[in-house]
């Protein structure tokens, strides 16, 4: 089986893969991982490579995609974590976590340790420029994207990340694994 899980900045993604990955025993991959081994091939961070090459390289979003798609060629059993994975990914199950603004914003604002204010605009510049940018590459694609487009969606807003674990799980051995 495969999974694909789409989010928006702190929706508990990274916890409730690793839990996943560990209940069944899956291999995991994100475009973030394939992000930051091309950022150390450069000498840069995340960050200036994600500043200096994804906003920057019209191609970048299109090689990317094109690992994705490796990925999903050559691997079974997995969960592949990124924004567009689900069209690149085809046959997987598709898993939306959502969480209303305000928490994710509460979340964001504790781990970085800046002022609401600073929150709102650094989130909001970097989703415009997201939206900007996908529009541009895959103009019938919607971003954010719609509810209906995925398999199972979880407000992850006042749920632990066990809790969204659990309900994962549950829908995929009842759908899924028998």
């Amino acid at each position: 089986m495969k999974i694909t899980i789409f989010w928006l900045a702190w929706s508990w993604k990274s916890t409730v893969w690793k839990l996943l990955t560990q209940n069944l025993n899956y291999k995991f991959m994100s475009s973030w991982n394939i992000m930051r081994d091309w950022a150390q091939e450069l000498w840069l961070s995340i960050y200036e490579f994600e500043d200096k090459i994804a906003k920057e390289d019209d191609n970048f979003d299109l090689n990317l995609d094109n690992k994705v798609r490796e990925f999903w060629v050559h691997n079974d059993n997995f969960i592949f974590e990124s924004r567009l994975a689900r069209y690149f990914i085809p046959d997987s199950f598709k898993i939306f976590m959502k969480c209303e603004n305000g928490e994710r914003y509460k979340r964001i604002q504790n781990r970085e340790q800046i002022t609401m204010d600073e929150v709102l605009s650094k989130t909001k510049k970097r989703e415009d420029e997201l939206v900007e940018r996908y529009s541009k590459i895959y103009p019938s694609i919607t971003f954010p994207p719609l509810e209906e487009e995925f398999d199972l969606v979880v407000d992850v807003t006042n749920i632990s990340p066990e809790e969204i674990v659990e309900i994962i799980m549950s829908k995929i051995l009842v759908n899924y694994m028998y």
